[in-house]
């Protein structure tokens, strides 16, 4: 019985899945901070002194603690009012010499520092849960020396332990690598703030931090909306997208019309200011003159620009009267036309009477011919009727 027993103690032990029963049955799949570590934020600080060493690098937070003695809490800079949440992260502890080197992370930490929850493990395979109450540790797990339980479930130096933390506000679940390693219960603890927690001499990485709310949590600096209220907003962004497109349109369409005036705008200044370019040459010369005091030079550009104006006034003078010209000659040619026209018209209606009237003359005749002809014919019938009654003469 007794080698019963002590089997039955050992199979305890190391068996993680019956050294703890899940306390948390609430669903935390609400998300309320993620945060992967692949760009700079102000969540999380960057330090670098002669103590830590704490940045981001390629995806990850590295953290390295030179420091002997005393371990360090990296707190977010993130307020949390949450009291039921789950914790989800990825650590992995570095190589290091130091047997005193510990690494995991802190949680319904207190501003003033005097109040907190602390898990962390170690490279030997074993995790502890402290309480930090009036600034002073008190041991949660205290199956083994100073809080340290052994679980085969915990990964050691250069794995990453992925660790998950449950609570509804009192009772806690504790997770490595998907095996729940203990439950425990705390009452009248006060909201309080995430961070990781490096042991003294200790160097880590963390792949991931997560945090996560009940789904039924709402909190009143966020906006939740239903089905059907998402599905408005998503048909009316499509008509925003829509308008903004068609005004973009619009407005591309009126700024190329506007490029189209300012570039003709700016042909015709390019053309001003070539006519001035040579205005202004023609002005230096003359001033050039003037300050050489060669006279004789601007005597004779003067004599030339009279002359050439007087030559463009009387080229503008015989202008004026040969376009004048040009219009009596255009006005006497239509008159000369209407005039032709007009003689045409008339001789076709004096050639049109000429053949109406022997028309009628040719009529006239015809009527005539035709009258004495009935008259003759009428005659003879008469003839023929005296010749018929005309009585025969007998002969012997």
């Amino acid at each position: 019985m007794r080698q019963l027993s002590c089997l039955f103690a050992i199979y305890l032990f190391f068996s993680p899945s019956l050294s703890a029963q899940q306390t948390v049955h609430i669903k935390l799949n609400q998300m309320m901070l993620e945060e992967n570590f692949s760009e700079l934020n102000t969540i999380w600080p960057v330090i670098t002194n002669n103590d830590n060493f704490f940045a981001f690098d390629k995806g990850e937070y590295f953290m390295n603690r030179s420091k002997s003695g005393s371990p360090y809490a990296i707190m977010a800079n993130w307020e949390n009012n949450l009291e039921a949440f789950s914790i989800r992260t990825s650590i992995m502890l570095g190589p290091a010499e130091s047997i005193k080197q510990t690494l995991g992370f802190i949680f319904r930490a207190t501003t003033d520092g005097q109040s907190a929850l602390i898990i962390e493990f170690n490279k030997y395979h074993k995790f502890r849960i402290r309480q930090l109450v009036d600034g002073r540790y008190q041991i949660v797990s205290d199956e083994g020396k100073d809080g340290w339980v052994k679980n085969s479930a915990v990964k050691g130096m250069n794995e990453y332990n992925d660790i998950s933390l449950n609570t509804n506000g009192t009772d806690h679940d504790l997770y490595f690598n998907g095996v729940l390693v203990r439950s425990f219960r705390i009452e009248n603890i006060s909201f309080g703030n995430f961070g990781l927690f490096i042991g003294p001499e200790t160097k880590g990485r963390v792949d991931f931090v997560n945090i996560y709310a009940d789904e039924l949590y709402r909190d009143k600096n966020k906006i939740y909306l239903t089905d059907d209220e998402v599905r408005e907003l998503m048909t009316e962004n499509e008509h925003l997208k829509l308008e903004l497109e068609q005004s973009l349109d619009a407005r591309a369409l009126e700024l190329e019309n506007a490029i189209r005036v300012l570039e003709n705008q700016l042909r015709t200044t390019r053309l001003i200011n070539e006519q001035l370019d040579k205005e202004n040459f023609q002005y230096a010369i003359i001033k050039s003159a003037v300050d050489t005091n060669q006279m004789d030079l601007l005597l004779d550009l003067s004599q030339k620009v009279i002359s050439r104006t007087l030559e463009n006034r009387q080229i503008s003078i015989e202008n004026k009267i040969l376009n004048d010209s040009l219009n009596n000659v255009r006005l006497n040619f239509e008159e000369l036309e209407l005039e032709l026209f007009q003689k045409v018209i008339d001789k076709k209606i004096e050639e049109q009477h000429f053949i109406d009237s022997i028309l009628s003359k040719y009529k006239t005749i015809d009527t005539v011919f035709l009258h004495i002809e009935s008259l003759a014919i009428d005659s003879l019938r008469g003839l023929d009727t005296v010749k018929i009654n005309t009585p025969k003469i007998e002969t012997e």
